[in-house]
């Protein structure tokens, strides 16, 4: 009874400490998108600011008409930098907005990529074995392989994370094929 509930306390740790480092992650991923996206903006503000005072200075020191052009179109060209900063600095699309921690631990979510979809298959695959294998072990106390199901269950639950972290690494490197190039947010 004691290995069954220390199972489960390891079993719910572990579950625990992963999903607390997914949100953790998260938290810092949307900061570090928020502080970029704040710097390009005041980048942007800052260019706007420059050809506008240097457009009014050009103004008042050459009188000459093919210098203000010039001045005019190199103005015109900082402030489409400035437009360009801006525009890096959209807001997240639905689809790169992060999952649910919970989905994310568990691969619940779609993946384009045929590879990624068959690794994460073999991911559920060996979660579901270890997961019976762990309501296997209090069948075994008492017997000499009482003490070795928990090396293979080791083994099974690096198994597991080793797959799930190769199906996310396959997916992050090849995403599928845009199936709506049309649609807002796509960048084909």
């Amino acid at each position: 009874m004691a290995s069954q509930i220390t199972v489960v306390i390891a079993a719910a740790t572990t579950t625990a400490v992963s999903l607390l480092g997914f949100v953790i992650q998260d938290q810092l991923a949307r900061r570090s998108r928020r502080e970029r996206r704040k710097m390009l903006f005041e980048d942007a503000s800052r260019q706007v600011a420059f050809a506008t005072e240097w457009w009014k200075a050009m103004e008042l020191v050459s009188p000459q008409p093919d210098e203000l052009a010039e001045a005019k179109a190199r103005s015109l060209a900082w402030l489409d930098e400035a437009s360009t900063l801006r525009a890096g600095a959209r807001q997240l699309t639905v689809a790169e907005r992060p999952h649910l921690p919970l989905s994310r631990v568990l691969l619940i979510y779609r993946f384009e990529s045929r590879p990624a979809k068959v690794i994460r298959l073999c991911f559920y695959l060996a979660l579901a074995w270890t997961i019976l294998s762990v309501f296997t072990i209090p069948s075994d106390r008492g017997t000499s392989y009482f003490v070795s199901d928990f090396g293979v269950l080791a083994m099974y639950i690096v198994l597991v994370l080793l797959l799930r972290a190769w199906a996310v690494t396959v997916e992050k490197r090849h995403p599928g094929p845009v199936r709506n190039p049309a649609a807002p947010g796509s960048d084909s």
